[in-house]
C-alpha cells in the first residue's frame, strides 16, 4: 500500500480533530477535497477508516491499524526534517510534553528554563494531564514526552528514565508533625486527611496503608487537584500525602515530612511512544529531564 504525503496529512488531521470540517479548516482546504481524498484512501485499502457518526468521525478497527503506521511516519518525518536542519547549522524544532500536576510547580519550570537557555530555537508545548491522559496522548502521537508518577507498564510506551521519591505527610508549619524527621502512616491517621482521588496514581500507592484502617480515617476531602490539596493543608483543614515535588519552590507555609513505612515511595517516570526515532529536539529535552532528575533527591536511573 502506497500512501502519498497528502493522504497521510489528511488522515492524521481527521484522526486528531474528529471532524471533516475542522480538519479541513486546519489544513486550509475545502471539506469536499478532504472527503474525496479520504474516500480514495479507503478505496485503495478496501475498508472504511472512519465511522461517520453524529458526534464526529470515529476510527474503525482498520483505521486504528493505519493510524499506528501513520503516526510513526509523521513523527519520523519530523525527525528527518530536524536532522537536515541540524546539518545546515540550525537548532530548531517543536516538542510537546504532558506532565502530571505534581511536577508543574517546580521540576518542569526548571527543565523548561534550561531548554530556553541552551536550546533557544526549540519551542515547547506543555500541558497538564492525568496518567491516563498522558498514556493516551503518547500512544496517539499527540504528545512527544510524558512525565507521570507510577504509570502502569504499557506495550506501546517506552520508559526512558525513572526516579523514586519518598511519599511524605504535607503539613502546615507549626503542626505537631512538622518538627519530626519522619512519621508513620499510623501517626498521620490521628489527624483529618485530605486524600488524593482515584485519578491520581498516589491514591493507589497509599491504598495498602489505609485499607486496613479504613474505619479510623477522618477524610475531609478527596481531590485530584494538587493546588486545592496544598491550599486546604495551608488553611489547616487537614494533612495530605504527597512527594515533595508537589510543593512549589518558595512555599514556606507547608512542610514535607517523609513517611518511614516500607514501600511509601512513588516512581516518577518519563515516557515516549515505542517504536519511534527521536528527533534532536526531543533528545535535547530528554537530556535536560535526566539532568534535572539526577539533581533531585530521587536520583534518576
Amino acid at each position: 500500500m502506497r500512501l502519498h504525503d497528502r493522504a497521510i496529512l489528511y488522515f492524521d488531521a481527521v484522526r486528531e480533530y474528529g471532524s471533516i470540517r475542522e480538519a479541513a479548516r486546519r489544513l486550509n482546504i475545502t471539506p469536499s477535497a478532504l472527503t474525496r481524498q479520504l474516500g480514495q484512501m479507503e478505496a485503495e485499502i478496501g475498508a472504511p477508516l472512519f465511522d461517520r457518526l453524529p458526534g464526529g468521525m470515529v476510527m474503525t478497527a482498520v483505521g486504528e491499524i493505519v493510524a499506528r503506521h501513520i503516526v510513526t511516519v509523521v513523527q519520523d518525518a519530523r525527525r528527518t526534517d530536524e536532522r537536515i536542519a541540524a546539518l545546515r547549522g540550525g537548532q530548531e524544532g517543536r516538542v510537546s510534553v504532558m506532565a502530571v500536576a505534581g511536577v508543574m510547580g517546580g521540576l518542569l519550570p526548571r527543565i523548561l528554563k534550561r531548554m530556553m537557555t541552551r536550546h533557544p530555537g526549540i519551542v515547547i508545548h506543555a500541558e497538564p494531564g492525568s496518567p491516563g491522559m498522558i498514556a493516551r496522548s503518547l500512544s496517539s502521537g499527540q504528545t512527544d514526552l510524558g512525565i507521570a508518577f507510577s504509570l502502569e507498564p504499557l506495550t506501546d510506551l517506552r520508559q526512558i528514565t525513572v526516579a523514586t521519591f519518598p511519599v511524605g505527610a504535607i503539613v502546615p508549619e507549626g503542626h505537631p508533625l512538622a518538627r519530626k524527621a519522619t512519621v508513620s502512616v499510623s501517626e498521620c491517621l490521628k489527624f483529618p486527611l485530605i486524600l488524593p482521588s482515584s485519578t491520581l496514581s498516589l491514591r493507589w500507592v497509599m491504598e495498602p496503608f489505609l485499607r486496613s484502617q479504613r474505619e479510623q480515617l477522618r477524610i475531609v476531602v478527596e481531590t485530584g487537584s494538587i493546588e486545592l490539596t496544598n491550599r486546604m493543608v495551608a488553611e489547616g483543614a487537614g494533612i495530605a500525602f504527597q512527594s515533595w515535588l508537589a510543593l512549589e519552590p518558595g512555599n514556606t507555609g507547608l512542610v514535607h515530612v517523609p513517611l518511614r513505612d516500607v514501600g511509601a515511595t512513588t516512581d516518577l517516570g518519563v515516557y515516549v511512544r515505542e517504536a519511534r526515532w527521536l528527533p534532536p529536539s526531543l533528545e535535547a529535552l530528554i537530556a535536560e529531564v535526566r539532568i534535572a532528575l539526577g539533581e533531585t533527591d530521587g536520583g534518576a536511573d
